[in-house]
């Protein structure tokens, strides 16, 4: 960048050490790569705004029908209070730790006097499962559907967990991967934290089809992103492939440290089938 004082403006705005996250890469030895610019470094962050942010717009579907599908299940056999019956969870400590949790919620959205919550309250004492999961993060839902018990079932014997995974069109195993994983990429996001060149801590649990792109990077989040689609909106998911294209044009070398294979576009664009070897077996008549 060869205006000084737009390069000051820019420090002035961003966290020295949040920026510096955003160099490591163009370092050798403890020293700047000969020939790198402080525009080098800005292009990087502001592509990776860009990409979390596409990622965030990803999450949002996904989260809600992870909510809405797990207040069907088990409200249609165990009623409006499911949620709160230590029965049909396999660990209590970590249920109650849960309900604690949307406890916590609870009492702060009725002191920012949410309606429907103040309405609830007022008139039941607790939020009913459908109402309650509206409030509660990712993360318990994530928690409250791996902690789920076998013993848990729908009317017609099916285990509550294993009907909500064949919603996604998936094994509960890797919802329950997916999810945990899902919830960690949403809390980096959420906390407009650096996602490009992460190592990523929590790493899902792959499709055997998808197993030769597996790293420790930002990929395979995008290929679990994929498989929902696919199964869920998958329409949607050809747009989204091509908005993300026009983010990462250009950007090679990013590209790489993010862990995306040369031919990340035909790999993301591919239509692979499920698990079960039908593409697109359960697939949502709801739309993002």
């Amino acid at each position: 960048m060869n205006d000084r004082n737009e390069a000051l403006q820019r420090l002035s705005e961003l966290n020295y050490y949040r920026l510096r996250g955003y160099w490591l890469a163009f370092e050798k030895d403890d020293a700047f790569i000969e020939g790198t610019t402080f525009e080098d470094i800005t292009d990087v962050y502001d592509l990776d705004s860009k990409f979390r942010r596409w990622v965030w717009a990803a999450l949002e579907p996904i989260e809600i029908k992870a909510r809405t599908t797990l207040a069907q299940h088990l409200s249609m056999t165990y009623g409006p209070l499911a949620h709160l019956n230590s029965g049909l969870f396999n660990n209590a400590s970590m249920h109650a730790e849960s309900i604690n949790n949307v406890r916590r919620e609870i009492e702060q959205a009725r002191k920012n006097k949410v309606p429907c919550v103040l309405h609830n309250l007022k008139k039941y004492g607790e939020l009913p499962i459908w109402a309650a999961v509206e409030i509660m993060s990712l993360g318990t839902v994530s928690k409250l559907y791996g902690n789920l018990s076998n013993t848990a079932v729908n009317k017609d014997g099916t285990a509550v967990m294993k009907a909500i995974a064949e919603e996604f069109g998936l094994k509960p195993h890797t919802l329950r991967s997916w999810l945990r994983h899902l919830t960690y990429v949403r809390n980096i996001c959420g906390h407009h934290s650096r996602l490009y060149n992460r190592v990523m801590t929590n790493r899902p649990t792959l499709l055997k089809a998808d197993k030769p792109y597996a790293n420790n990077k930002q990929f395979p989040t995008l290929l679990v992103l994929m498989r929902i689609y696919q199964n869920s909106w998958p329409e949607k998911w050809n747009e989204m492939v091509n908005e993300l294209d026009c983010i990462m044009s250009g950007h090679d070398a990013a590209l790489r440290s993010m862990g995306f294979p040369d031919n990340w576009k035909q790999v993301l664009a591919s239509s692979h089938s499920n698990r079960s070897g039908k593409p697109n077996a359960q697939r949502s008549h709801a739309h993002p």
